[in-house]
């Protein structure tokens, strides 16, 4: 949320500034850059990051769950398990070879 904010007050100020002249802009670009890095938004860009991080770990793993659940009902619906579906691939193809 304070991000979006914090966009949404450099779009206005750059808006602004290209209408108030060059020397306006320039004040406010200054402005800005010096917001930007200083220490207070550098710690929230960094916690921004690790928490975005770890949602994408928590995603994946949750992603990886429920392909192996999906994975597992399909194979009980089609009377399949993971070991015989690769043992079916290999006789497939042996008799597929051996034809």
């Amino acid at each position: 949320m304070k991000v979006i904010i914090f966009l949404a007050g450099a779009a206005v100020g750059f808006v602004l500034g290209s209408r108030s002249g060059r020397k306006t802009y320039d004040t406010i670009k200054r402005q800005v850059s010096g917001f930007t890095h200083s220490d207070p938004v550098q710690q929230v860009k960094g916690d921004v990051r690790d928490l975005a991080g770890k949602a994408a770990s928590e995603l994946g793993d949750r992603a990886s769950d429920l392909v192996d659940k999906a994975s597992g009902k399909l194979d009980d619906i089609t009377g399949k398990s993971s070991s015989s579906s690769t043992g079916s691939t290999s006789t497939g193809s042996t008799s597929t070879s051996g034809a």
